[in-house]
């Protein structure tokens, strides 16, 4: 029974929370700065920048070549997604290493590639990411370039052939990643929940008595007194 009656004065109210808070904040603090002394560092020390390049290409179907403007837009629509699958492809990719004379895998540069196409347009979008701001240009001009000349002069192709009409060239790298300052708060606000938790933590596993009503409730006795909580300055 005085096991529950304690339980139940230990409760704790919004204003023991502040309470809690307040006599820990040197140690919410300490752990806030901790963490965001970590993520700075590792955003702008330990993680590697990465930089993106993109170009665009379109997907054409001209009916006849006498005539401007004489474009299947239908068919254009349903050979989108089947050349954006294709630049994606070993076949094409295979040949970007061989061209660029590159030390990587047709996985590894797939990895970093992004190939995009829109039911609303007749663009597809090409786009890689490497900590290598020229390789991120060289990696997507030759995508579209080894696209190109495979659907043009690959029979197996022949479906595809002279439907794809580059719209634009790829730019050196722009900056991607890491977002430093999210990195930051993030570091900060994992820091602030660490802090808390453990200062929280400390006063749970707390069992001393801490106001004159637990002593009562759990021995069944009455207090007499109690000393309040002072500071004793020294006198100079």
């Amino acid at each position: 029974m005085n096991e529950q009656q304690l339980e139940t004065t230990n409760e704790i109210s919004l204003i023991d929370l502040f309470k809690i808070l307040r006599k820990n904040l040197l140690l919410i603090i300490a752990f806030t700065f901790a963490f965001a002394v970590f993520a700075t560092v590792y955003a702008y020390v330990i993680a590697d920048p990465t930089y993106k390049s993109n170009a665009d290409v379109m997907v054409q179907v001209q009916t006849d070549v006498a005539v401007e403007g004489a474009y299947d837009y239908t068919t254009a629509q349903k050979l989108l997604a089947t050349i954006a699958e294709l630049m994606k492809k070993d076949v094409v990719l295979i040949e970007v290493i061989n061209e660029l004379g590159l030390e990587m895998t047709a996985s590894q540069i797939r990895n970093g590639l992004t190939v995009t196409s829109s039911t609303t347009s007749y663009f597809i979008n090409i786009s890689y990411i490497s900590d290598d701001v020229t390789e991120t240009r060289d990696v997507v001009n030759g995508v579209i370039d080894a696209a190109i000349d495979i659907a043009n002069n690959n029979p197996a192709f022949s479906a595809i052939k002279d439907k794809i009409t580059r719209t634009s060239n790829a730019g050196l790298g722009v900056y991607e990643s890491p977002n430093k300052p999210l990195y930051i708060v993030i570091g900060i606000i994992l820091g602030g929940i660490v802090g808390v938790g453990i200062a929280l933590l400390k006063e749970l596993f707390n069992n001393t008595f801490q106001t004159k009503d637990q002593l009562e409730n759990y021995f069944g006795i009455q207090v007499l007194g109690v000393i309040p909580e002072f500071e004793v300055r020294e006198v100079k």
